[in-house]
Parts: C-alpha cells; sequence; structure tokens
C-alpha cells in the first residue's frame, strides 16, 4: 500500500466534497450495498437518489444531485451522515488499485482542509484500506 506522506488533514464542514466546484464536477460513487442501506435507512427507493452506472465497476450507482450538491446534504450538514458512502468516508483521499495486491491512496489538494489538523498516519490509511476491502467483499 502506498499513501501520502506526512500530509496534514483537519474537516473544515465547508461541504465542498459534497458537490460541483468551478473547477470540478463531482461523482459521488456508490456500492449496490451502499445504495441498499440508504434505501432502507431514508425508506427512498434507490432510483430517488442514485443513477446505475455500470461501467465504473466496483461503484455500479451515482449519487444524485439537485442543484449540483449531493441530494442529502442541507446547509453543510450531511443528513445520511453516519451511513454515508465509501468515498464520502475517505474524502480527501481516494483509493486506486495498482494490481492484484497493490494499492494507492491519493489526495485531493483542492480540499481546504489538506495541509491543516495533524499528520495522518500510516494506521490510518490501512484501516481504510481494510474497510474499502471488506465493504468490496460484500458487494451486491
Amino acid at each position: 500500500m502506498h499513501y501520502p506522506k506526512e500530509i496534514r488533514f483537519e474537516c473544515q464542514r465547508c461541504a465542498k466534497c459534497c458537490g460541483d466546484t468551478p473547477e470540478r464536477e463531482r461523482n459521488i460513487l456508490m456500492l449496490e450495498r451502499e445504495v441498499k442501506l440508504i434505501s432502507e435507512i431514508t425508506k427512498l427507493k434507490p432510483e430517488e437518489f442514485s443513477i446505475p452506472s455500470p461501467s465504473k465497476e466496483p461503484y455500479r450507482y451515482t449519487m444524485r444531485k439537485k442543484e449540483g450538491k449531493c441530494i442529502f446534504l442541507k446547509g453543510t450538514d450531511c443528513k445520511i451522515y453516519p451511513n454515508r458512502p465509501l468515498l464520502c468516508h475517505f474524502y480527501p483521499f481516494w483509493l486506486e488499485k495498482l494490481g492484484v495486491e497493490s494499492f494507492e491512496f491519493k489526495v485531493s489538494r483542492e480540499c481546504p482542509g489538506v495541509g491543516l489538523g495533524k499528520v495522518i498516519e500510516e494506521e490510518n490509511f490501512w484501516t481504510m484500506l481494510a474497510k474499502a476491502l471488506k465493504y468490496m467483499r460484500k458487494q451486491g
């Protein structure tokens, strides 16, 4: 596993990660199991908050947006925060698979919390990797 060394991060609660910015259109990708869970907790049908995106395996859905923002964002608060998608848990980091058993965490430098707060330690990245692998194994 590769990860950004000596990276600092502290969430600024700005919600830039929850919607489009002038520089970038945001696509919040979701696993099938995440869509099922969000549907259960919100009592919404999957098609009310997600769009199928079968070409982005293992992510099979994209979160719907309203006016360029995640439909679960109210102001700067996420209405499904405890059950938000894995991509949301990881932001401003994301995971890329490099090979069969090789992964790399990348960081979004557009996030205003990058460079602030405490250094994110290696064990945090191992925890995120374990969570990602667990989610992917339970896919479907």
